[in-house]
């Protein structure tokens, strides 16, 4: 036995390797086969159950987010967005660079003076569209700034007396106080500043300065404040945030961005954030996704129809997850750019451009928008189709089907079917994300299949109303 051993050693290690590298080799294969033949998807058949209906339906998607890409010696308004935001329900908006972009703090004579001018017009369209506003607190004041709108404040107590400002404002003077306005404390603190939970850049002092500035303000109207809105969601920063902030500071609600072409990144950021805070903090709080896009970069794709499936995809996919709203970046393009479709992150173009024209993805907000009443049970998502359906107080059933992969490519031919209903006639109407509408009239004993064919990126808003 040695002999062999010893004569063959070489030829074992290899097998040996080989074996050992099995559990890496096969997903690696599997992968290829799908890519090749398409043959691992699992193809959807979506089942609806109207005899079932459940709880709310819970329209994560009524938060939106405005950057601060402003347009030279201009402010930078909303006014040409506000109707069409109003149209699709959206109940906050929010806007970052609040004290570096609007003119909001000074210093005269040793004190904090403030104009809040600029800032109130852009609220004011916010309003207009039948929302509320999201704040972000930031940057740095240059007027109470070591240096930049980057830095610590020279006096931390200057910082918290321009939050108590701002809290007061909006939350207790700006037309009588406007109600359940969101305080979100900084933008992406870990990019902008270095902020850490640790050290001597710290943003638990950041934080609690903040809230407890906002939080001592006298006769605000309810509001809520949180953060840290970082680029990502971080384990370490729950960890940090809830073990290291002192329990009598206040904290409404946990805040992170995300971009990704991954549906899967979303889902695992809110379930290991409820988990995680689950056992750190004595009751219930928020989540939020505070911006979130399919890429962190200006890209073409956002001009397109797989960013609007992409959109659909992860609302479905979080409708039902412990996230409270998610905030898509954003509601129009900046100004940069040398012509209406630039690859900007707005849902919508910029007037800079002419009349303001919607994306694939604020048409796709068009179609949850209409999702009404409660939430149906449904069954039989596949790998790339998926689906969530309602059923509103005038007895009309809606069924969205959304047709999302990573890379764009995928085509399917699959059923829906809505059982439980009541037997009669009906208008059935099917109107697509890539803007095929088709409107047919049916009778229906106690179910309905409809054979749905989306190609790549498309998605299907299957409507039921009795006649």
């Amino acid at each position: 036995m040695q002999k062999f051993w010893k004569k063959n050693w070489k030829a074992l290690a290899i097998v040996f390797g080989l074996v050992a590298l099995l559990p890496f080799t096969i997903p690696l294969a599997q992968n290829a086969w799908r890519l090749m033949t398409g043959a691992s998807f699992q193809t959807a058949a979506i089942v609806v159950d109207v005899s079932q209906p459940g709880a709310p339906i819970r329209k994560i998607w009524s938060g939106v987010s405005q950057g601060f890409e402003k347009l030279p010696d201009s402010d930078f308004r909303m006014t040409a967005t506000s109707g069409m935001l109003k149209s699709v329900g959206t109940k906050y908006v929010r806007i970052d660079h609040l004290y570096d972009g609007y003119g909001v703090v000074d210093k005269k004579d040793g004190r904090l003076v403030y104009n809040w001018t600029k800032l109130d017009a852009l609220v004011g369209d916010i309003v207009a569209a039948g929302a509320k506003p999201y704040f972000s607190l930031s940057y740095m004041p240059t007027a109470i700034s070591k240096s930049d709108i980057l830095d610590f404040p020279v006096n931390w107590g200057e910082w918290g007396q321009v939050v108590a400002a701002t809290v007061g404002h909006y939350s207790r003077d700006y037309k009588g106080g406007l109600e359940n306005v969101i305080y979100e404390v900084w933008n992406e603190p870990d990019l902008f500043g270095g902020w850490k939970m640790n050290g001597t850049k710290n943003y638990v002092t950041l934080y609690s300065t903040a809230a407890n500035a906002a939080n001592g303000v006298k006769g605000a109207k309810a509001f809520k404040i949180g953060g840290p809105a970082t680029t990502g969601f971080y384990p370490a920063w729950v960890t940090g945030f809830y073990d290291k902030l002192d329990s009598t500071v206040r904290i409404d609600f946990f805040s992170w961005h995300r971009y990704s072409a991954n549906i899967d990144d979303f889902v695992k950021d809110v379930t290991t954030a409820k988990e995680m805070m689950q056992t750190r903090i004595s009751r219930s709080q928020d989540l939020y996704i505070s911006e979130w896009g399919v890429n962190p970069e200006r890209s073409s794709a956002y001009d397109g129809r797989w960013a609007g499936a992409h959109f659909l995809a992860v609302n479905t996919a979080l409708e039902s997850s412990a996230v409270d709203m998610v905030l898509a970046f954003e509601v129009m393009d900046g100004a940069p750019g040398d012509k209406k479709y630039h690859g900007g992150w707005g849902m919508l173009t910029n007037p800079k451009y002419g009349p303001v024209e919607k994306k694939p993805r604020f048409k796709a907000l068009e179609m949850l928008s209409k999702l009404d009443g409660v939430k149906l049970p449904s069954v039989g998502n596949g790998t790339y189709v998926t689906a969530m359906a309602s059923y509103d107080a005038n007895g009309v059933v809606r069924v969205l089907a959304t047709n999302y992969d990573s890379v764009g490519t995928h085509d399917e031919l699959f059923p829906i079917t809505v059982v439980g209903l009541s037997a009669g006639n009906y208008v059935v109407r099917e109107e697509y994300l890539s803007g095929r509408v088709l409107n047919t009239e049916v009778n229906v004993g106690s179910s309905l299949k409809r054979d749905i064919s989306l190609n790549e990126s498309d998605s299907v808003l299957l409507t039921l109303t009795k006649k």
